[in-house]
């Protein structure tokens, strides 16, 4: 995470606050005006950070293109996973395994718990992975398909799914974030975890209430099972449909538990859907290459069916691409020119009390995951930074590694510009805003967290001197 930047002189708080607030005007201007994917005017973004570190701060295009080649590098891992999860739906569709688990969703789902059970499947999964990824792209376009097939609004659906894959993600001792944020924070893991849980387990109990409130009005007369049972035909009529279907997927989860590297996992589950679409689903080389490239494309002449069930390919994922390299390209910039810092000094000067250091943590972790972008970067900085500052005010590094989650990794699935935002709406074509208001989960950790930090309610006290800086 080290930038080697410490020789480079500080940039002024205008010359620092300058791209940030050029990002926020551009962005909004352009989407709330004209409606445009963001990828263009976060370009536009990226050039005032580059004109500015240039032309007022005095770098040279060398240090400003050095700065965006290390951003993209933080999220290579990324690129990579989505690449291949673009080609492992594709092969998943057409050798059968998604259309199965559709059908038999649709058989022993009940939809008034749908909402619920989407919830708690994708949490399991996300727990035993140690990644919301593995599970949004897995189990959770499962759910995803489900949903639709039992008409409940996509908005709905994709809230309850990266509420439990997000739940599961942050509580896992094998997720990338929760190691990272801990590990800088200088906190053993399961102390991070437990104090975690004080707020997520509220939370979680709150999201379990209200998606069974919302899914109650889809139980009875409001359901159309003639609609389910021709979802169910039609899928019959295209596929082979056996529990023989389910291996790969069953496969593919056990080798992410068993901590076989995700790229591995995925990897090695793109091929055997493309054998089994070989073997069991009547297909040819050409069809399975087309459909890891391009997507499958089903054509039963059910509108639902073939809209929920043509999607992946690699080249699905080339949007949700483009928009993480454009975006880390500009967080980059800022860091390795040292504007992050500044900003982070100048916020943390706000905060004279406890508790104005707890309600500023809060803030400057959202504010870094929205314009850094990235889960590694965003808890490094905060982690690193807010720890001796609470230490020195009697609280424990651990409140500053739970903020640092609750709202860094958490929101970072609703930011449209950002990476989990952009990875959501390329699996599942809603957009974030549209499945906001449902992520139950994460808006009522986020509040939780928040409220406690303001009226001091399980921030744990720290006694003794302030510790040294972890690396």
């Amino acid at each position: 995470m080290n930038y080697d930047n410490k020789n480079f002189p500080k940039p002024t708080p205008a010359q620092a606050f300058t791209p940030l607030i050029a990002l926020v005007v551009i962005v909004m201007t352009t989407y709330l005006g004209f409606g445009v994917d963001a990828h263009i005017p976060l370009f536009f973004s990226v050039a005032v950070a580059a004109l500015v570190a240039i032309f007022w701060m005095g770098h040279k295009w060398s240090t400003v293109q050095e700065g965006m080649l290390k951003g993209i590098n933080f999220a290579l891992d990324a690129v990579l996973i989505l690449t291949i999860v673009g080609i492992l739906i594709g092969a998943w569709i057409e050798g059968g395994i998604v259309p199965t688990v559709v059908y038999y969703g649709l058989q022993l789902i009940s939809p008034q718990l749908f909402l619920v059970a989407t919830l708690i499947v994708c949490s399991l999964v996300s727990v035993f992975t140690g990644s919301s990824w593995n599970s949004l792209g897995t189990v959770g376009l499962a759910m995803f398909v489900i949903g639709e097939g039992m008409g409940v609004p996509s908005g709905m659906t994709v809230g309850a799914i990266v509420s439990g894959a997000y739940f599961g993600d942050k509580l896992s001792p094998l997720s990338d974030t929760t190691v990272v944020a801990s590990g800088t924070g200088g906190v053993n893991i399961y102390d991070h975890i437990k104090h975690m849980l004080k707020v997520s387990g509220p939370a979680y109990l709150i999201a379990l209430v209200l998606f069974g409130i919302l899914g109650s009005q889809f139980a009875g007369a409001n359901m159309d099972y003639d609609q389910i049972a021709e979802i169910n035909s039609a899928i019959t009529s295209t596929f082979n449909v056996n529990p023989l279907m389910l291996v790969p997927m069953i496969l593919v989860l056990a080798m992410i538990i068993k901590r076989v590297p995700p790229i591995a996992a995925l990897s090695v589950g793109a091929i055997i859907g493309g054998v089994w679409a070989l073997l069991f689903q009547g297909a040819n080389l050409g069809s399975v290459i087309t459909s890891m490239h391009y997507g499958f494309t089903m054509d039963t002449g059910m509108a639902i069916v073939d809209g929920v069930l043509s999607r992946g390919g690699l080249q699905s994922m080339m949007w949700t691409i483009s928009m993480i390299l454009i975006t880390l390209m500009f967080g980059g910039i800022i860091e390795h020119t040292r504007m992050t810092e500044v900003m982070l000094e100048n916020l943390l000067s706000l905060a004279k009390t406890p508790k104005a250091l707890a309600i500023t943590a809060h803030f400057t972790t959202l504010f870094l995951i929205m314009t850094v972008l990235s889960h590694y970067l965003t808890h490094t900085l905060i982690c690193r930074t807010f720890k001796h500052a609470f230490e020195e005010n009697g609280l424990h590094a651990k409140n500053v590694t739970r903020i640092s989650e609750n709202w860094g990794t958490l929101p970072s699935s609703l930011i449209p510009w950002g990476p989990c935002g952009v990875f959501v709406y390329g699996l599942y074509g809603v957009h974030p805003f549209t499945y906001a208001p449902y992520a139950f989960f994460i808006l009522a950790a986020m509040a939780i967290s928040l409220i406690f930090a303001i009226v001091g309610f399980d921030m744990a006290k720290y006694e003794g001197a302030p510790s040294e800086d972890v690396a």
